[in-house]
């Protein structure tokens, strides 16, 4: 093979290299992911739990055995009657695993919504979070039993639903949904698809005005 033939591919070698190179760097940064947050994610669903008619759309991932989202709850119940008739607010499931009894609440609330009574039952149990919070799963799911012939629900279907974990494919999809969006934590808030800065009454309220301007 002459001098000139071994440079000619050394050189092709060296492009392809370099191609190669470009390639697999091209790949890693597409499929990196750290730090940022998901465009996947789906905000709502048709079966996801809602109150009120309004053009601006609130959501909120909440835990209900997460003191951040129980002290946050004033502030919703605030925004509901400031802003009605001007706002969706949207409820979907975020059950984090460092709550104990998080899950069998949530069955107990998708329950209560197949009974009709989704809103009654989410409003009750974070009413009540510090009386069952830190009770066994089966105590509290007593006190949930309760809570559903209060509100006029029928109390063994709910305790059938929060022990048996019913509605387990569907709290999994509103988890799944907030992960792809980069939920991290409870509460979080998103008005008109964008995240709060804050979980508190003037942090929706403000983002809820710039979002009807």
């Amino acid at each position: 093979m002459s001098r000139e033939s071994k440079i000619l591919i050394g050189i092709l070698v060296l492009v392809a290299a370099g191609l190669i190179g470009l390639f697999v760097a091209a790949n890693n940064n597409s499929g990196s992911t750290s730090g940022t947050t998901s465009t996947k994610g789906i905000l709502v669903r048709a079966n996801s739990h809602k109150t009120g008619n309004g053009a601006v759309q609130v959501v909120e991932f909440g835990d209900f055995q997460c003191p951040a989202c129980g002290k946050a709850q004033p502030a919703v119940q605030q925004i509901k009657t400031e802003f009605a008739g001007k706002i969706t607010l949207y409820f979907r499931n975020f059950p984090l695993s460092q709550h104990a009894n998080a899950l069998v609440a949530a069955n107990a609330a998708e329950e209560a919504a197949a009974e009709g009574k989704f809103w009654e039952m989410h409003d009750k149990l974070y009413a009540t979070q510090a009386d069952w919070s830190d009770l066994t799963n089966d105590a509290a799911i007593a006190k949930f039993a309760d809570y559903a012939t209060s509100l006029g629900l029928d109390p063994a279907k709910v305790t059938a639903a929060a022990k048996t974990q019913s509605y387990k494919s569907v709290i999994d999809q509103d988890v799944q949904d907030g992960t792809d969006l980069g939920v991290q934590g409870t509460p979080t808030f998103y008005v008109n698809g964008k995240a709060t800065s804050g979980i508190d009454y003037p942090s929706l309220r403000d983002a809820i005005n710039a979002a009807l301007k």
